[in-house]
């Protein structure tokens, strides 16, 4: 009985301590100089802050940006910090200058937001290309050409647009359109838009579906209604990867008796409404994925097919050793089959070229199978290629 209390006080203290990482964001410690103590505390919290600014944007960044830095984010540097400690204070041996530690929480939260609203984050990851897709996924879907279904794209597109994200040009929209029709497809999934959004040099791929439904129910004679839904799907191409996925429905009251345009312009004023709301919600996790990259390194997909045991530990040796390498996480393990996400820092051809350099210099025979963005099929030289002649998608 005993035992379980401890185990109890233990769980209840790691998530106190959880909880506290999550409110008060960054715990840090800080040294601050200046000719009077108040200086030297105020300088301490403004190195408190650059070291949460440091965890979220690189040395040249800071460097590029100082004075953007200094004018919108170090000059509130109090703004940051939910609470201090003194740790030690006192002044120099010549007694010119005081000297104060303290411990800070620094809200990194708060600045990231400031950031990314004065436009460093974004800069940081390139400003990333987009394109918006729709696809009905159900016979009650909106028609594409529909007053409803653009003002939906109009307003998710703004919303990104205006975090700083570079809208891709209609004509390839379009085109995109064109070739899913024009092959009959009535299939298509993450895996086909990615690919085509790859094509078209798109690093963000959304996709986005619209219903909107009349509704006369109700007791007043004056008025009905229309349900207005949409979901809309994040993916980063390169990979597939599902980044983030939203949904939500707006339900707006109408004349009993109106006509359809009416009915239409209500309809696509709610789709406006919702879709900027929807694009609020996700963009969050979205920007997030990009800004992990900064520092985690960009995801790589690896499949290697048909090597022994011994030549698949030699490739995890090469890829550990790689200038690059931030972390690995392995997928799939088994007879032959070899399956791992490589986090590395840096471009895809240096990746590629220190793969594919370090597996020679081990002796390891390979082919390669064409892939397409940030996935790689590697099988055995000599044994069969076990997509044939179909490329990975």
């Amino acid at each position: 009985m005993q035992c379980n209390k401890i185990i109890g006080v233990c769980l209840f203290l790691g998530i106190m301590i959880l909880s506290a990482s999550v409110v008060f964001g960054q715990i840090v410690m800080a040294v601050g100089q200046g000719p009077s103590r108040q200086m030297a505390i105020e300088n301490a919290k403004r190195s408190a802050v650059e070291q949460g600014v440091g965890t979220l944007i690189d040395s040249k960044t800071k460097i590029a940006d100082f004075q953007v830095l200094s004018d919108k984010i170090y000059s509130r540097a109090s703004g940051y910090i939910s609470n201090y400690n003194i740790l030690s204070e006192g002044k120099t041996p010549d007694g010119s200058m005081y000297t104060v530690t303290i411990q800070a929480d620094v809200q990194t939260t708060s600045i990231k937001n400031d950031l990314r609203a004065v436009g460093i984050l974004m800069a940081q990851i390139g400003n990333p290309r987009f394109m918006a897709v729709y696809m009905p996924e159900t016979k009650s879907s909106m028609y594409r050409n529909s007053q409803v279904v653009r003002a939906a794209e109009q307003a998710i597109n703004g919303v990104f647009a205006r975090k700083g994200f570079v809208v891709l040009d209609r004509m390839f929209i379009d085109n995109i359109y064109n070739e899913i029709e024009q092959a009959g497809r009535i299939d298509v999934d993450m895996d086909d838009l990615s690919a085509l959004a790859l094509k078209y040099k798109a690093d963000l791929l959304l996709v986005y579906d619209v219903h909107a439904a009349k509704k006369t129910g109700g007791q007043s004679k004056y008025f009905g209604g229309i349900l207005v839904e949409i979901a809309l799907r994040a993916a980063a191409p390169a990979t597939a990867d599902l980044i983030a996925q939203k949904s939500g429905d707006l339900y707006v009251k109408t004349m009993k008796m109106s006509g359809d345009y009416y009915d239409d312009m209500q309809a696509a004023k709610a789709a406006d409404k919702l879709g900027k709301a929807i694009a609020d919600a996700l963009i969050g996790d979205t920007l997030a994925y990009y800004e992990r990259a900064v520092h985690a390194g960009t995801r790589f997909d690896l499949w290697f097919r048909n090597f022994s045991e011994d030549e698949t530990y030699s490739i995890v040796d090469v890829i550990e050793q790689m200038s690059g390498f931030k972390d690995k996480n392995v997928r799939n393990e088994s007879p032959g089959n070899f399956q791992l996400d490589v986090n590395y820092q840096g471009k895809k051809f240096d990746f590629k070229r220190e793969l594919f350099r370090g597996m020679k210099q081990q002796g390891i025979q390979f082919a390669t199978q064409q892939a397409k963005g940030n996935r790689f099929l590697l099988f055995k030289k000599g044994t069969d290629n076990p997509f044939g002649e179909a490329n990975m998608y």
